[in-house]
């Protein structure tokens, strides 16, 4: 599989950076920026050339965004309608990203959307929350 990162700003950048300090190489990530001024039709024409550019298969490729419906997610949502692109998943972050590198060599895009999906609810967690699953020093 491969998996096209983008997102406001460099976000996309940072991510694969992120992922490779602790993964190392990620070959099958591709980021890209999306900058202040560029539009729809710009971040459009971004995604289409990195697919034609690395002659990437559409049913093996997954676009990762920032914010659902957000122009990243517009852009790459218009790609999979017609069919450039197999799916896409909005909410990138470090763990979806880690857990996209571990899949990268197996399974569909299919069974790896469902398992972010399943997986997610796991990558967020507050403190304040976690400390109340704490026992308190009086019950040991």
């Amino acid at each position: 599989m491969d998996f096209i990162l983008v997102g406001h700003g460099t976000t996309g950048i940072a991510m694969k950076n992120a992922v490779e300090m602790i993964f190392g190489e990620s070959p099958s990530f591709y980021p890209l920026s999306f900058k202040p001024g560029e539009g729809l039709t710009d971040l459009s024409k971004k995604i289409e050339k990195t697919i034609d550019d690395h002659s990437l298969s559409s049913d093996r490729t997954l676009v990762v965004t920032d914010l659902f419906c957000g122009t990243p997610y517009n852009a790459s949502a218009a790609l999979a309608m017609k069919g450039k692109v197999k799916d896409v998943i909005a909410g990138m972050s470090l763990p979806i990203c880690l857990e996209l590198a571990q899949a990268a060599d197996k399974g569909t895009v299919s069974e790896t959307v469902e398992h972010i999906i399943q997986a997610s609810p796991a990558y967020t967690r507050a403190l304040s929350k976690e400390l109340q699953k704490q026992p308190d020093e009086g019950d040991f």
